[in-house]
């Protein structure tokens, strides 16, 4: 599967819930409307994906920028998020598989430890949900989920 050949899935703005789920919060569960904007970009080479969500009533905002060749199932992508990111950016490496699910790994830096890694799950959208899932993986491998996101269509 290659990216160019269902861009037509993703493009568009989607409206929906973002839900950040961390165990060491002290309130481990956040909810929150979020609104997501996908749009082709660089000769529809790449999709962009910015979305805004809130935490504590304040507005935090993220964009992932995804490429493959359309050659390989290899994607690449960028993301940053202004929550969590620190100002950094996150390079991620991953696969589409032939239904169109995209799953993408990078990794971060946590001071007194190894890093820790950060997998983005999208599966192909259908007509009404797009889903956007997020896991830490700890440097032993297991993974926790962090942030689950729906979306619908807006019409």
């Amino acid at each position: 599967m290659k990216l160019i050949d269902i861009n037509n899935k993703y493009i568009g703005l989607w409206k929906g819930n973002h839900r950040l789920i961390l165990s060491w919060l002290p309130d481990p569960n956040f909810d929150s409307i979020s609104n997501l904007a996908i749009k082709a970009v660089a000769n529809n080479k790449f999709l962009m994906f910015t979305y805004d969500w809130y935490h504590e009533s304040v507005v935090q905002e993220g964009m992932l920028l995804m490429g493959n060749n359309n050659k390989q199932s290899e994607v690449t992508a960028s993301w940053i998020d202004s929550w969590g990111m620190g100002g950094r950016i996150m390079n991620c490496y991953g696969k589409m598989n032939e239904q169109g699910d995209i799953s993408i790994t990078g990794s971060y830096e946590v001071v007194d430890s190894p890093n820790w890694g950060w997998r983005i799950e999208i599966p192909a959208p259908n007509n009404r949900t797009l889903q956007i899932k997020m896991y830490n993986v700890s440097p032993d491998g297991e993974e926790f989920l962090a942030v689950d996101a729906n979306y619908s269509p807006v019409e």
